[in-house]
């Protein structure tokens, strides 16, 4: 079975090409694919969160995650392991970016990557390296020391907090849609704003310019979005944000 690997980053410009030329370089190996980049919101953790969580879900045991999303001030550590569900690798710096997959996938593995100190553009002179010698079955042990689970930084995603915005300005965001039965009415607030929505289980069922929570496509999250028009740019909504809603 081919490994894979997969770059959530949001270094998705030609830096993204620069990461992938190292590991073409370093592996020259038909049998490792490295996929097209997995964007994030520039200093995202909580897009990073989501997308990683998104793509553990989509991808096949095994798959290399290497992660580079690192907002900090301070140096974190950068941490390397494998979830006990589906043994997915995973590498990159201890932010908070892992809290959603370690607790739905769970930790076998992890240490922190020996640190060879600071370099410009890290990914590229220590994350991608490090990435290529995973693929190559290298023991994780061999390339670092045991980290304690208890300082893996965790992060606080409260209920309504938008996680993820797609190119077509729809929302997703954390919560549950119980008691509500297509064509209920609602009353929903954002960023100061007070809209009025209708819920439906097909969004793109309605009116054009209509305003519509429905159940999304991601593991259960309801998604919030103006029907064939940009609802998050209209909104000036941001990753972070958070949304409200009830039943008028």
């Amino acid at each position: 079975m081919r490994k894979r690997i997969v770059f959530i980053t949001d270094c998705a410009d030609a830096a993204y090409n620069e990461l992938r030329g190292v590991i073409l370089d370093n592996l020259q190996n038909d049998e490792i694919i490295v996929e097209p980049v997995v964007p994030v919101a520039p200093f995202s953790i909580i897009n990073g969160n989501f997308v990683l969580r998104l793509m553990a879900e989509a991808y096949p045991e095994g798959t290399i995650f290497s992660i580079i999303l690192n907002p900090s001030k301070e140096r974190p550590a950068r941490l390397i392991g494998k979830t006990k569900k589906k043994g997915i690798y995973f590498m990159g710096a201890n932010t908070g970016v892992f809290t959603w997959l370690f607790k739905d996938f769970g930790i076998e593995e992890l240490y922190e990557l020996n640190d060879p100190g600071f370099f410009p553009f890290g990914g590229k002179y220590v994350h991608a390296p490090a990435v290529a010698q995973i693929a190559t079955r290298k023991p994780l042990k061999d390339m670092g020391h045991p980290f304690d689970i208890e300082k893996v930084v965790k992060i606080d995603i409260p209920e309504g907090t938008i996680v993820h915005i797609d190119n077509f300005g729809l929302i997703k965001f954390t919560g549950e849609l119980t008691g509500l039965n297509e064509g209920d009415k609602l009353e929903v607030n954002v960023n100061e704003k007070t809209l009025k929505a209708v819920y439906a289980k097909r969004m793109m069922s309605r009116e054009t310019g209509e305003w519509v929570i429905y159940p999304g496509s991601s593991f259960g999250l309801p998604e919030f979005g103006k029907v064939r028009e940009n609802g998050a740019k209209e909104l000036n909504a941001k990753i972070g944000d958070i949304i409200t809603f009830k039943k008028i």
